[in-house]
């Protein structure tokens, strides 16, 4: 015998497991939102470093060429994972946010280590070790939520 669910009425009995039967905290929806803004400006900074390896409008960037080994090195490295954390972050997967925080943590040594700093990188360095940071906030507020239910 199986019972019937009317989605009209939402009090009648739900047999199914689903989306319906998910409850979703706040700080767990502000996490999602956050994921999105972090995933685009991922995909953002990715591009950048796109451009900057494909030379804007000029074919392949005679500036690039100019740039020391391990300068090209980074640019290709982070031209790649800033785009696949980037989606993975969209998505809203666990293990974007932590291949996230890998480049973040690489960008950040790449910056201070072995490339010579300009002012947009050091921008989009900034802004990222801001979005990391309300990242760790985020994520305890949405730990405690669940604790707290």
């Amino acid at each position: 015998m199986t019972t019937s669910i009317d989605p009209v009425d939402p009090s009648a009995p739900l047999d199914a497991i689903g989306p319906h039967t998910v409850e979703i905290g706040p700080w767990r929806q502000r996490l999602i939102l956050f994921q999105r803004v972090a995933g685009g400006f991922m995909i953002f900074k990715g591009l950048t470093h796109w451009m900057f390896l494909l030379g804007f409008g000029d074919g392949v960037s005679s500036q690039f060429l100019r740039e020391p080994i391990d300068v090209q090195a980074a640019t290709v490295f982070f031209a790649v994972i800033d785009l696949v954390a980037g989606v993975a972050l969209w998505l809203g997967s666990t293990w974007g946010a932590m291949l996230w925080l890998l480049a973040a943590g690489l960008q950040i040594f790449a910056d201070i280590g072995l490339l010579e700093l300009s002012g947009f990188a050091v921008l989009l360095t900034i802004i990222e070790v801001l979005l990391v940071a309300g990242y760790v906030i985020i994520r305890f507020m949405v730990h405690t939520e669940t604790e707290w239910r």
